[in-house]
């Protein structure tokens, strides 16, 4: 009689313990944790009650550095990197952990510079006049009519409509009598030249 009643407990409760919900398990607490206080940091799983402790599901910084090709991974999503291992590792350039020195990976490789990973790069004047390809970048725009007068051939096209060139480079360059920057000065350059004067573009 008491062992089929030992039976009956023993049976009853592991129907009972299968019938509730698991819990799921995210990681478990390694023997020596590198973050003290330890339950902190680290989850054991998701209690059914909703309560418990946040999952730790990324890697430490040291890791991240160490193997590269993981720092762009969901496992470094949360790891900001120092300058030199983003400028050392442009692969990265789009990484959330390099969005602070975004602008300056962008600047260190002209063709990466080109590409739409750079859309939202901010670069400084001296690498924008060194690169005039990277004229209708948005990277470039504050230095747009700089860029422009750098060179006359690219002044005079339709990318540097919109430019606005100082006086003593549109007396220097009167093929850009016609052109939107150099409009305010269109009286001075036709009086520089006597045969321009009487032509048809300073006639009015």
């Amino acid at each position: 009689m008491l062992s089929y009643q030992i039976f009956f407990y023993l049976t009853t409760g592991l129907l009972a313990a299968n019938a509730l919900p698991q819990v799921k398990l995210l990681s478990k607490l390694p023997k020596n944790p590198i973050e003290t206080p330890a339950p902190d940091v680290w989850a054991w799983g998701v209690h059914p009650n909703g309560l418990g402790y946040k999952a730790r599901n990324g890697l430490a910084l040291e890791l991240c550095i160490k193997y590269p090709e993981l720092a762009g991974g969901a496992l470094c999503n949360d790891a900001v990197y120092p300058r030199q291992f983003c400028l050392a590792n442009l692969v990265l350039v789009t990484a959330k952990g390099c969005k602070q020195h975004k602008s300056a990976m962008c600047a260190s490789d002209i063709e990466l510079a080109k590409s739409s990973k750079c859309a939202d790069a901010i670069y400084p004047k001296k690498f924008c006049l060194a690169n005039l390809v990277l004229l209708t970048s948005n990277g470039c725009q504050k230095f747009k009519s700089e860029m422009c007068a750098a060179d006359v051939k690219l002044a005079g096209s339709e990318n540097c409509a919109d430019a606005i060139y100082p006086k003593k480079f549109c007396l220097a360059n009167l093929v850009l009598l016609t052109a939107n920057g150099c409009k305010q000065f269109k009286t001075d350059m036709c009086a520089a030249d006597v045969k321009l004067a009487e032509s048809e573009n300073c006639a009015g």
